[in-house]
């Protein structure tokens, strides 16, 4: 089974050593993708799952489509949040890129993380 590495400009560059994801097969892995720009490199609106939330998304939209996929063709994600209390407004969120057909999620509260960061989303996908 052929394992493909997964790199793209239009969505942030890892923040340590590690890819962004890898297709393997058909599907696709991604690391935890965070609510970092890709053109500045900052995290977005440090505190707000709302904005971080609907940026981690974009990313993972732009890895993604470069591995061959889309956000229809996600059926796993996971989730970890600094505040579970922050969980109901992450939800409606979240449901704006998953109208119909939500993924299979688990969601986790972890505690700190560093800089601001209040979310982070790791997701599994089928090739299209």
């Amino acid at each position: 089974m052929e394992i493909i590495r997964i790199s793209t400009q239009k969505a942030a560059q890892p923040g340590g050593w590690y890819s962004q994801a890898f297709r393997v097969g058909n599907l696709i892995y991604t690391a935890g993708i965070t609510g970092t720009d890709p053109h500045t490199g900052k995290l977005v609106e440090p505190g707000d799952i709302v904005a971080q939330t609907h940026q981690i998304m974009k990313n993972m939209k732009a890895i993604l489509e470069e591995a061959g996929s889309d956000m229809e063709h996600v059926f796993k994600t996971l989730v970890f949040v600094s505040d579970i209390d922050q969980f109901a407004v992450f939800n409606e969120t979240y449901k704006q890129y998953f109208p119909n057909n939500p993924p299979a999620r688990s969601t986790m509260q972890v505690g700190k993380f560093n800089g601001g960061m209040v979310i982070e989303i790791e997701a599994i996908a089928v090739v299209k």
